[in-house]
């Protein structure tokens, strides 16, 4: 719904009957008219808004017109209409704005009435804004600081001239009104005049023309003129305005030789420089930058710099010139460039700085380009070097760090972040103390202060890692003065070699060949025993007449030199004993190939081993073929064999077990040891021998009657549920 400004109307002179039947007829549903009713003039300041007054022509109203003055003078833009049921007064029509007569009889009058106020609302309006306006340009006109005149357009005569043109030309206003530029020899040629006057006839009018004049004095000022066609009470003039810009051109004089020293400046500086204005376009390409980039001034001057920022990779250089026109100095990333139509490539590092006027104001941006092509190659080959350097360093088998003089890590290898489970990068230029909150480091302080003063320190350290397997290890290492190229001492290298594996190379050998030693008497001790018997047994025999008896010691001497045979045939199978690394080995293989040789006949195998991977001496396969052996030797009707596992903690218990007869209680320990059983009486001694190498166990927990049940048990880090990668 569109609202309506009410207009406010005000009956004067009128009696009540007339009031009320001109209120009747004004009243619409298309206007909004708020009515005040005969208001005296004490109460007039109380209505400043009163949009229309209708006076009526009544006998009580004794001097009507000068009422009627009355109201112009205080409602100077308000319409004032005379409405009356009476002939129209001749006198009073020069004094309002409108006439009307009430006819009753008349079905229209009622709209009459309200249309004749719409239309002298709206024309009294209009004439009070096109006073206020004649009012504001006349004001802009005489104390505009800019020169102003308007001119005939036929003769070229002044008509008005404004403060400001007499000042600038040197005439009082007299002396100019009336007369024509020509008359007062203003333009320095005349045909200056022609040329604006003819250009009104364009399309467009003629704006900032630049043109020479001369003052009163003689003396010679240059203006850019702009000359427009206007109506002036209703009759056509020229309005001209100069801008005078004779001191903006004695500077550009001025400048003209400065630019040229600067262009000289600019064209012999070993770097580029460029300016762009404040819409980031070039105002500015000096020589150098012709050079690295082979494009000349010309195609780049008056162009936007996004036609040319594709050509740079490696930064927001856009970015960094909107800073530059927000006050903010940058400097870029290194640059690539390639300019394909002229086969210029390189890199570059800008600076980008804010271009400031004389007053501060930033009016574009300054760019200093330089050519750091030589600079990246040799980056590009020390960055080589460093690389392959790396790659040596990540490659050794040996923990490498080097500190500078605070604690900071300077270079890290691989070898070395990875025991914290970290990457070089992630340590280095931080301190010890920043990643690892292990105090063992404090213990080293000392060492790398001795390093510090010029001398090798070796050291030997032993560390506790219980939540790792092994839990302890053993380290080798030497601090080392680090020289810079003048021979100072900059920071301390280390180097490092965990020795865990030889360490327990070391006590592995030392244990087998304790085991061996073991082996090695044991079964001398048992073959210089078994010669005895048999060098009895042929004494016997040589002394026996009785061809029978003869025949009977002969006959042990031959059971007792088998068993010699299979003394020694055992130590052939053991002499290997700790020899070879251990490895992991597939549980489920290892025990279809130990009992392979096997005569195994009817008995039923549930093997479910397929998935444990067991760390172990390459004999854990003569461990099984003697368990499984021992079951057939002595088990008696043994129907089935399993073999299986089952996880307990962080440890892992491999069962074999069968359904034979058992081994009585008495003699699940006595079994492990040297020498007790029917033949040799090694086997499951050295059995238990060989998985106490990697760290393994084997009990008896089997039921007498029941069947006999060995379990192996596999400490954690010894076994893998899937095969582990090798190396």
């Amino acid at each position: 719904m569109t609202h309506r400004v009410p207009i406010h109307i005000l009956l004067h002179g009128y009696p009540d009957d007339i009031s009320r039947l001109i209120l009747e007829g004004i009243q619409s549903d298309q206007i909004l008219i708020d009515v005040i009713v005969r208001p005296d003039r004490s109460s007039w300041e109380k209505f400043p808004d009163a949009a229309c007054i209708l006076v009526g022509n009544e006998p009580d109203e004794t001097d009507l017109s000068s009422t009627i003055q009355e109201i112009r003078t205080y409602w100077q833009t308000a319409a004032v209409l005379s409405c009356s049921t009476e002939p129209y007064r001749h006198d009073l029509l020069p004094l309002v704005d409108g006439w009307f007569r009430i006819d009753t009889i008349s079905s229209s009058w009622r709209e009459n009435l309200t249309a004749l106020i719409m239309t002298s609302v709206q024309n009294r309006r209009q004439i009070h804004h096109h006073q206020i306006q004649d009012q504001i340009y006349q004001k802009i006109f005489s104390e505009n600081t800019i020169p102003m005149s308007l001119t005939d357009p036929d003769t070229g005569e002044f008509i008005e001239v404004n403060q400001a043109f007499v000042q600038a030309l040197g005439y009082q206003r007299e002396e100019v009104i009336g007369k024509t530029s020509l008359d007062l020899n203003i333009f320095k040629d005349p045909e200056d005049r022609r040329k604006i006057v003819s250009g009104l006839h364009e399309q467009a009018s003629p704006r900032e023309k630049e043109i020479v004049i001369r003052r009163k004095d003689g003396s010679y000022i240059t203006g850019y003129f702009s000359v427009c066609s206007l109506n002036r009470s209703g009759k056509p003039v020229l309005l001209t305005t100069m801008h005078d810009i004779t001191y903006l051109k004695e500077v550009e004089a001025s400048l003209s030789a400065r630019n040229q020293c600067i262009q000289e400046i600019l064209s012999s500086v070993s770097e580029g420089i460029v300016v762009y204005d404040t819409k980031l376009r070039y105002r500015v390409w000096n020589r150098f930058m012709e050079h690295l980039t082979g494009i000349p001034e010309e195609e780049v001057l008056g162009k936007p710099a996004l036609n040319f920022l594709p050509l740079l990779k490696g930064d927001d250089l856009h970015g960094l010139l909107e800073k530059a026109l927000k006050g903010c100095e940058s400097l870029s990333q290194d640059v690539w460039y390639q300019i394909p139509t002229t086969g210029k490539s390189g890199w570059v590092s800008i600076i980008y700085t804010p271009f400031r006027d004389s007053s501060g104001e930033i009016i574009g941006v300054i760019a200093s380009v330089r050519d750091i092509s030589e600079r990246k190659t040799a980056e590009d080959e020390i960055r080589s070097h460093k690389g392959l350097l790396r790659s040596i360093i990540d490659t050794v088998p040996v923990s490498i760090i080097c500190f500078d003089e605070e604690g900071r890590i300077l270079l890290a290898n691989t070898s070395f972040s990875s025991s914290f489970g970290l990457k070089p990068e992630a340590i280095e230029g931080h301190t010890y103390e920043d990643f690892c909150q292990d105090t063992r480091f404090e213990r080293h302080i000392p060492l790398i202060t001795r390093a510090l003063s010029g001398r090798e320190v070796p050291f030997n350290e032993e560390i506790e890692l219980p939540d790792e397997s092994p839990k302890k290890r053993f380290l080798r290492g030497r601090y080392s003065p680090l020289k810079g190229t003048n021979g100072s001492i900059n920071g301390v290298v280390a180097v490092i070699i965990d020795i865990t594996d030889l360490k327990f190379a070391q006590a592995s050998v030392e244990l087998v060949n304790a085991k061996l030693n073991l082996l090695s008497s044991i079964t001398r001790h048992d073959i210089l025993n078994s010669l005895t018997g048999v060098l009895g047994y042929l004494t016997y025999a040589e002394e026996e007449e009785n061809a029978q008896q003869r025949a009977q010691y002969i006959k042990k001497a031959h059971q007792v030199a088998l068993l010699i045979q299979e003394q020694i045939e055992f130590t052939r199978d053991y002499q290997d004993l700790g020899v070879k690394e251990p490895l992991w080995q597939n549980a489920g293989r290892v025990f279809l190939t130990a009992i392979s040789g096997l005569k195994m006949g009817d008995i039923q195998l549930d093997i479910q081993l397929n998935d444990l991977f067991v760390y172990a001496d390459p004999l854990l396969e003569r461990v099984i073929f003697n368990i499984v052996d021992n079951a057939l030797r002595y088990g008696g009707k043994i129907t089935r064999i399993m073999s299986y596992w089952f996880q307990t903690g962080a440890d892992v218990t491999w069962v074999i077990r069968d359904d034979g007869v058992g081994i009585s209680a008495t003699m699940k320990e006595r079994i492990f040891r040297k020498g007790v059983g029917k033949n040799t009486g090694l086997g499951l001694f050295l059995t238990r021998e060989i998985l106490d190498i990697t760290g393994l166990a084997i009990t008896e927990t089997g039921t007498e009657g029941e069947g006999a049940v060995f379990e192996i048990r596999i400490p954690d880090g010894a076994w893998k549920q899937k095969e582990p990668e090798i190396g």
